[in-house]
Protein backbone atom coordinates (compact mmCIF):
# COMPACT_ATOMS: atom_id res chain seq x y z
CA UNK A 1 0.00 0.00 0.00
CA UNK A 2 1.47 3.47 -1.04
CA UNK A 3 1.40 5.64 2.30
CA UNK A 4 3.07 9.43 2.52
CA UNK A 5 5.63 7.06 4.65
CA UNK A 6 6.21 4.99 2.45
CA UNK A 7 7.14 8.12 -0.99
CA UNK A 8 8.57 9.98 2.14
CA UNK A 9 11.14 7.47 2.61
CA UNK A 10 11.96 7.25 -1.28
CA UNK A 11 13.05 10.51 -1.08
CA UNK A 12 14.73 10.28 1.81
CA UNK A 13 16.72 8.03 0.15
CA UNK A 14 17.08 9.96 -2.54
CA UNK A 15 18.27 12.80 -0.62
CA UNK A 16 21.06 10.29 0.73
CA UNK A 17 22.35 9.76 -2.87
CA UNK A 18 23.11 13.46 -3.28
CA UNK A 19 24.63 14.02 0.34
CA UNK A 20 27.06 10.79 -0.38
CA UNK A 21 27.98 12.20 -3.76
CA UNK A 22 29.04 15.73 -1.84
CA UNK A 23 30.87 13.61 1.13
CA UNK A 24 31.87 15.66 4.13
CA UNK A 25 32.74 18.86 4.76
CA UNK A 26 32.92 19.74 8.33
CA UNK A 27 32.15 16.54 9.87
CA UNK A 28 34.86 13.89 10.53
CA UNK A 29 34.58 11.23 7.88
CA UNK A 30 33.70 8.64 10.18
CA UNK A 31 30.95 10.47 12.00
CA UNK A 32 29.50 12.10 8.53
CA UNK A 33 29.11 8.25 7.60
CA UNK A 34 27.64 7.14 10.76
CA UNK A 35 25.25 9.97 10.36
CA UNK A 36 24.43 9.28 7.19
CA UNK A 37 23.99 5.31 7.89
CA UNK A 38 21.30 6.48 10.33
CA UNK A 39 19.57 8.81 7.17
CA UNK A 40 19.72 5.95 5.22
CA UNK A 41 18.12 3.31 7.69
CA UNK A 42 15.27 5.92 8.69
CA UNK A 43 14.66 6.07 4.76
CA UNK A 44 14.89 2.07 4.56
CA UNK A 45 12.16 2.15 7.50
CA UNK A 46 9.91 4.28 6.03
CA UNK A 47 10.00 2.63 2.53
CA UNK A 48 9.34 -0.63 4.15
CA UNK A 49 7.19 0.65 7.19
CA UNK A 50 4.93 -2.12 9.08
CA UNK A 51 4.71 -0.61 12.26
CA UNK A 52 1.75 1.58 11.14
CA UNK A 53 1.45 5.07 13.27
CA UNK A 54 3.79 4.51 15.76
CA UNK A 55 6.83 2.74 14.10
CA UNK A 56 6.56 5.76 11.20
CA UNK A 57 6.43 8.32 13.84
CA UNK A 58 9.69 6.75 15.26
CA UNK A 59 11.30 6.50 11.58
CA UNK A 60 10.12 10.14 10.70
CA UNK A 61 11.74 11.24 14.19
CA UNK A 62 15.65 9.22 13.09
CA UNK A 63 15.05 11.52 9.98
CA UNK A 64 15.03 14.58 11.91
CA UNK A 65 17.89 13.61 13.96
CA UNK A 66 20.25 12.13 11.53
CA UNK A 67 19.27 15.38 9.38
CA UNK A 68 20.42 17.57 11.66
CA UNK A 69 23.60 16.43 11.92
CA UNK A 70 24.08 16.36 8.06
CA UNK A 71 22.69 20.24 8.26
CA UNK A 72 25.32 20.54 11.26
CA UNK A 73 28.09 19.06 8.54
CA UNK A 74 27.05 21.49 5.34
CA UNK A 75 26.03 25.16 5.66
CA UNK A 76 22.28 25.69 4.99
CA UNK A 77 20.40 27.98 2.57
CA UNK A 78 16.84 28.06 3.94
CA UNK A 79 15.70 28.99 0.09
CA UNK A 80 16.92 26.23 -1.52
CA UNK A 81 17.79 23.50 0.91
CA UNK A 82 16.19 20.53 0.30
CA UNK A 83 17.11 18.94 3.53
CA UNK A 84 15.06 21.88 5.11
CA UNK A 85 12.20 20.55 4.24
CA UNK A 86 12.47 17.02 4.58
CA UNK A 87 13.23 18.17 8.48
CA UNK A 88 10.48 20.21 8.54
CA UNK A 89 7.53 17.11 7.58
CA UNK A 90 9.80 14.57 9.99
CA UNK A 91 9.28 17.41 12.47
CA UNK A 92 5.68 17.43 11.61
CA UNK A 93 5.40 13.97 11.65
CA UNK A 94 6.73 13.55 15.11
CA UNK A 95 5.36 15.72 17.24
CA UNK A 96 1.63 14.61 15.72
CA UNK A 97 -0.32 12.43 18.00
CA UNK A 98 -2.81 11.72 15.46
CA UNK A 99 -2.90 11.51 11.74
CA UNK A 100 -5.70 14.61 11.95
CA UNK A 101 -2.75 16.55 13.28
CA UNK A 102 0.21 15.54 11.09
CA UNK A 103 -2.21 16.78 8.06
CA UNK A 104 -2.67 19.88 10.20
CA UNK A 105 0.96 20.52 10.04
CA UNK A 106 1.25 19.43 6.95
CA UNK A 107 -1.21 21.82 5.67
CA UNK A 108 0.61 24.35 7.22
CA UNK A 109 4.07 23.48 6.13
CA UNK A 110 2.69 23.92 2.38
CA UNK A 111 1.48 27.14 3.16
CA UNK A 112 4.63 28.89 4.87
CA UNK A 113 6.52 26.77 1.67
CA UNK A 114 4.00 28.70 -1.22
CA UNK A 115 3.94 31.86 0.65
CA UNK A 116 7.32 32.84 1.77
CA UNK A 117 8.43 32.08 -1.91
CA UNK A 118 5.41 33.77 -3.13
CA UNK A 119 6.62 37.19 -1.57
CA UNK A 120 9.75 36.55 -1.95
CA UNK A 121 8.91 37.02 -6.23
CA UNK A 122 7.59 40.34 -5.26
CA UNK A 123 11.10 42.49 -6.41
CA UNK A 124 11.96 44.38 -9.64
CA UNK A 125 14.41 41.98 -10.18
CA UNK A 126 12.36 39.08 -10.55
CA UNK A 127 9.11 40.39 -11.83
CA UNK A 128 11.23 42.74 -14.48
CA UNK A 129 12.31 39.05 -15.92
CA UNK A 130 15.60 39.14 -14.90
CA UNK A 131 15.99 36.56 -12.80
CA UNK A 132 14.32 34.16 -14.85
CA UNK A 133 16.21 35.22 -18.13
CA UNK A 134 19.58 33.58 -15.91
CA UNK A 135 17.57 30.43 -15.10
CA UNK A 136 16.54 29.62 -18.54
CA UNK A 137 19.77 30.60 -20.08
CA UNK A 138 21.49 27.83 -17.85
CA UNK A 139 19.56 25.28 -18.78
CA UNK A 140 21.08 22.97 -21.50
CA UNK A 141 17.43 22.02 -22.62
CA UNK A 142 15.87 25.59 -23.11
CA UNK A 143 19.27 26.82 -24.89
CA UNK A 144 20.25 23.68 -26.88
CA UNK A 145 16.79 23.95 -28.37
CA UNK A 146 15.20 27.16 -28.33
CA UNK A 147 15.87 30.95 -29.03
CA UNK A 148 16.17 33.25 -25.73
CA UNK A 149 12.68 33.90 -24.41
CA UNK A 150 11.37 37.53 -25.05
CA UNK A 151 11.69 39.80 -21.89
CA UNK A 152 7.31 39.75 -21.89
CA UNK A 153 7.17 36.10 -21.96
CA UNK A 154 9.82 36.04 -18.31
CA UNK A 155 7.71 38.92 -17.30
CA UNK A 156 4.33 37.35 -17.55
CA UNK A 157 5.71 33.92 -16.37
CA UNK A 158 7.11 35.68 -13.42
CA UNK A 159 3.70 36.53 -12.49
CA UNK A 160 1.94 33.45 -13.17
CA UNK A 161 5.06 31.85 -11.26
CA UNK A 162 3.91 34.39 -7.98
CA UNK A 163 -0.13 33.87 -8.70
CA UNK A 164 1.25 29.99 -8.97
CA UNK A 165 2.74 29.88 -6.08
CA UNK A 166 -0.01 32.08 -3.97
CA UNK A 167 -2.98 29.90 -4.62
CA UNK A 168 -0.70 26.40 -3.94
CA UNK A 169 -0.51 28.57 -0.04
CA UNK A 170 -4.32 28.29 -0.35
CA UNK A 171 -5.53 25.28 -1.79
CA UNK A 172 -4.77 22.78 0.88
CA UNK A 173 -7.16 24.73 2.87
CA UNK A 174 -9.93 24.30 0.79
CA UNK A 175 -11.58 20.30 0.70
CA UNK A 176 -12.83 21.11 -3.33
CA UNK A 177 -9.26 22.90 -4.42
CA UNK A 178 -6.97 20.40 -2.47
CA UNK A 179 -6.69 17.40 -6.11
CA UNK A 180 -6.60 20.51 -8.16
CA UNK A 181 -3.47 21.73 -6.01
CA UNK A 182 -1.73 18.39 -6.00
CA UNK A 183 -1.84 18.68 -10.10
CA UNK A 184 -1.09 21.93 -10.22
CA UNK A 185 2.00 21.66 -7.74
CA UNK A 186 3.41 18.34 -9.92
CA UNK A 187 3.21 20.76 -12.83
CA UNK A 188 4.95 23.36 -11.48
CA UNK A 189 7.47 21.18 -9.64
CA UNK A 190 7.56 18.76 -13.05
CA UNK A 191 8.16 22.04 -15.48
CA UNK A 192 10.85 23.33 -13.14
CA UNK A 193 12.65 20.02 -13.14
CA UNK A 194 12.21 19.49 -17.08
CA UNK A 195 13.50 23.52 -17.77
CA UNK A 196 15.96 24.87 -15.22
CA UNK A 197 18.40 21.73 -13.68
CA UNK A 198 21.81 22.29 -15.21
CA UNK A 199 23.36 19.19 -14.14
CA UNK A 200 22.15 16.05 -12.65
CA UNK A 201 22.45 16.74 -9.04
CA UNK A 202 20.43 20.18 -9.43
CA UNK A 203 17.64 17.27 -10.91
CA UNK A 204 17.70 15.49 -7.99
CA UNK A 205 17.47 17.91 -5.40
CA UNK A 206 14.52 19.24 -7.40
CA UNK A 207 13.14 16.05 -7.71
CA UNK A 208 13.79 15.89 -3.85
CA UNK A 209 11.82 19.51 -3.21
CA UNK A 210 9.10 18.73 -5.50
CA UNK A 211 8.47 15.28 -4.70
CA UNK A 212 8.24 16.49 -0.97
CA UNK A 213 5.86 18.84 -1.77
CA UNK A 214 3.60 17.40 -3.85
CA UNK A 215 3.75 14.20 -1.48
CA UNK A 216 2.34 16.81 1.07
CA UNK A 217 -0.54 18.33 -1.34
CA UNK A 218 -1.76 14.45 -1.90
CA UNK A 219 -1.85 13.49 1.49
CA UNK A 220 -3.47 16.72 1.99
CA UNK A 221 -5.64 15.82 -0.47
CA UNK A 222 -6.63 12.22 0.59
CA UNK A 223 -5.27 11.08 -2.25
CA UNK A 224 -2.14 9.85 -0.36
CA UNK A 225 -2.86 8.18 3.22
CA UNK A 226 -0.90 10.40 5.52
CA UNK A 227 0.44 7.14 7.32
CA UNK A 228 0.46 3.82 7.41
CA UNK A 229 -2.42 2.48 9.01
CA UNK A 230 -1.73 0.09 12.47
CA UNK A 231 -1.47 -2.92 12.27
CA UNK A 232 -4.53 -4.92 13.59
CA UNK A 233 -4.55 -7.87 16.26
CA UNK A 234 -3.61 -11.43 14.79
CA UNK A 235 -7.17 -13.14 13.93
CA UNK A 236 -7.83 -15.66 16.46
CA UNK A 237 -8.70 -19.13 15.15
CA UNK A 238 -12.02 -20.40 16.72
CA UNK A 239 -11.69 -24.17 16.80
CA UNK A 240 -14.71 -25.70 15.33
CA UNK A 241 -17.54 -26.73 16.94
CA UNK A 242 -17.61 -31.01 16.90
CA UNK A 243 -19.72 -32.77 14.61
CA UNK A 244 -22.79 -33.93 15.89
CA UNK A 245 -23.13 -37.85 16.84
CA UNK A 246 -24.90 -40.63 14.71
Amino acid sequence: MLTADRVGGALVLLKAVDVAVRGPVELPGGLWLAVLTLWVAAGLALLTSQGGFTGGRVAWGVVLVSGAGLAFDYPLELRRQHLVLLMGVALAALVAREVGERLLLWRVQLTALYGVAALAKVNESFLGGDVLDRAVVAAPLWSALLPPPPTLLLIATGIGLLVTEGALAVTPWVRRLRTPGTVLAAGLHGIALVVVSPEPLVALRLVVFGGTAVLLHAASAGLLPAAQPNPGPEPVERPSAPAPAG
